[in-house]
């Protein structure tokens, strides 16, 4: 069924991260589209931006969802912030709303289930989406960076934490 014949907003959600970004495409709360990781080496942030301008150019998604770095429990460093950005001025550029969830905001939108951390968030998710259950990291201990797979994860967190706050339906 084509976009034009159903209610639901079809969002372009996007984790910036050291190796590049993990975005996800959601149509609604239970149809996810596309996701991945697109790796960057040099000049990241405008190799990120080609590739993100690449992805609204494919999907054409009326909403885009990043981190909200000044948000609560936001730890990004200030390339990535300035990659966030660069993000919303390519979406207003594109005339593409773009909203921002803090971590903490992330987090409330998952309670209902139970997942209260990024490893228990990621599993909810690989539950309610079993195409991402083979790319699930397995449980990080302390001294482990972390799997550069979380962002696909993160960026699914990210949109349903929208799709909570404007229907109520997104991460239970």
């Amino acid at each position: 069924m084509s976009r034009a014949y159903t209610k639901d907003i079809c969002l372009l959600a996007i984790d910036p991260s050291t190796r590049g970004f993990g975005f996800a495409i959601l149509e609604g709360p239970n149809r996810l589209i596309d996701w991945g990781v697109k790796e960057t080496k040099k000049n990241k942030n405008a190799k990120s931006l080609k590739l993100i301008d690449d992805l609204i150019e494919r999907y054409q998604p009326s909403v885009i969802v990043v981190e909200d770095y000044a948000g609560k429990g936001s730890r990004r460093c200030r390339r990535i912030q300035g990659l966030i950005n660069d993000i919303s001025k390519l979406a207003s550029k594109r005339q593409i709303k773009v909203r921002s969830f803090s971590r903490v905001k992330v987090k409330q939108a998952f309670s209902e289930s139970g997942a209260s951390n990024k490893q228990e968030i990621a599993t909810a998710i690989a539950g309610r989406f079993p195409e991402l259950a083979p790319r699930l990291p397995r449980f990080r201990k302390p001294w482990m960076s972390e799997d550069y797979r979380m962002s696909i994860f993160d960026a699914v967190a990210l949109g349903l934490a929208f799709l909570a706050s404007t229907t109520g339906s997104g991460s239970s």
